[in-house]
C-alpha cells in the first residue's frame, strides 16, 4: 500500500538494520572529515539530479557477499538474526585534485583511524580492503574533460534482522488422574 494514498503503510515481517541510507551516511561522514572543505559527497545513481560542481565524490553500493552463516538470538518478542556481509562501495572522484583525493582515501581506508571512526556507530561497519584506483574518461555537460578516478572500498557490515515472534510465556497445566500403576506392568 502507498502511504500517500491515505492508506497506512504495511508493516514488514522483519526490520533490517542498517539501511543503505545509514551506510551511505556513515561513509559520507568519514569522507567529509577526510577531504578538504568544499568537496561534496553525494549518493550515486540518482535520477533527475544534476552533478554538483567539481570537486565531488559519488558513492554507490555495488556488491554484497555473505561472509558466514547467520547467527541468531531471542528477545521476549523477536528473533534477532545477524548476517555478516562484505559490502563493496564504489567511489567516483571528480575534479582537478581527484587523483590526490583517491590516494588519500586508499591510504587511510585500512588505517586504524578509519576503524576508530566507525566504531561508535549503532551498527558494525569495519573497513576491510580497498581495490586499485582507476582513472577513466569523463566529459561534463560542456563536453570538457574532467579528472575522474574510481575506487572500490570493501567493508564488513553485520546486518541485523528483527523478526516478530510469538512465544509462550506462561502455560496452563491440568492434572488428570489415571488408573495406571507406575511403572506399567508387562
Amino acid at each position: 500500500m502507498v502511504e500517500g494514498a491515505g492508506n497506512t503503510p504495511e508493516q514488514p515481517g522483519c526490520v533490517a538494520t542498517p539501511t543503505d541510507a545509514q551506510i551511505y551516511s556513515a561513509v559520507r561522514s568519514w569522507l567529509l572529515a577526510l577531504l578538504p572543505a568544499g568537496v561534496q559527497v553525494v549518493q550515486g545513481q540518482q535520477n533527475r539530479v544534476a552533478s554538483p560542481p567539481v570537486p565531488f565524490v559519488t558513492l554507490t553500493i555495488t556488491r554484497r557477499t555473505r561472509l558466514a552463516t547467520n547467527s541468531w538470538s531471542y528477545t521476549p518478542t523477536t528473533r534477532e538474526v545477524c548476517e555478516p556481509v562484505e559490502l563493496g562501495l564504489q567511489l567516483g572522484l571528480f575534479g582537478p585534485q581527484a587523483g590526490g583525493y583517491v590516494q588519500t582515501i586508499t591510504a587511510l581506508w585500512r588505517d586504524p583511524q578509519a576503524v576508530a571512526f566507525f566504531a561508535p556507530l549503532p551498527f558494525q561497519l569495519v573497513p576491510l580492503d580497498v581495490g586499485p584506483p582507476c582513472q577513466s574518461e569523463f566529459r561534463d555537460g560542456e563536453h570538457q574533460y574532467e579528472q575522474n578516478w574510481s575506487v572500490d572500498l570493501h567493508m564488513q557490515v553485520t546486518f541485523r534482522l528483527s523478526i516478530a515472534q510469538d512465544f509462550a510465556t506462561t502455560l496452563s497445566v491440568t492434572a488428570l488422574s489415571a488408573d495406571v500403576t507406575a511403572p506399567p506392568e508387562e
